[in-house]
């Protein structure tokens, strides 16, 4: 009987031992994603800000921004029918995979003092920028 109760005491503590504690996921302001934002493209994580508007058009995309100047994230609804109208100028964390798109910019909308020498390749700034956009899995409407 000692036997029986050591080996079930024993297989009990490899069970837990092996368990690993599960970690809080990290989960992303808006602005965060536009510092990391490439080398997170592909990854499915969560990002989180202000909803200030959604698609009128059956609610299938929210558009999330972190500080009050800042840029803003669009999620499609991908796995899920709509965005509640609910999360309209509230905080909501959405949990999807994270896609880029580059955007041509319009010379005319390049700072007057943004200049290049002759012969110099356009960089970055006036050539395109750089959105982000995610394909939404799950969203959750964060109480305050």
């Amino acid at each position: 009987m000692k036997k029986i109760l050591f080996v079930l005491v024993a297989g009990l503590f490899a069970l837990t031992a092996c368990q690993k504690a599960e970690e809080a996921p990290t989960v992303y302001s808006v602005d965060e994603v536009y510092v990391q934002g490439d080398s997170l493209v592909g990854d499915t994580i969560y990002v989180e800000g202000n909803c200030l508007h959604l698609c009128k058009h059956g609610g299938k995309k929210a558009f999330l921004q972190s500080s009050e100047e800042g840029e803003f994230i669009r999620a499609n609804a991908v796995e899920f029918e709509s965005f509640a109208g609910e999360c309209i100028n509230n905080k909501v964390r959405v949990y999807g995979v994270l896609r880029a798109i580059e955007i041509p910019v319009e010379p005319a909308a390049v700072e007057e003092e943004h200049h290049h020498e002759e012969g110099e390749e356009a960089c970055g700034v006036c050539s395109s920028v750089k959105k982000f956009y995610l394909d939404a899995v799950s969203y959750e409407i964060i109480a305050e």
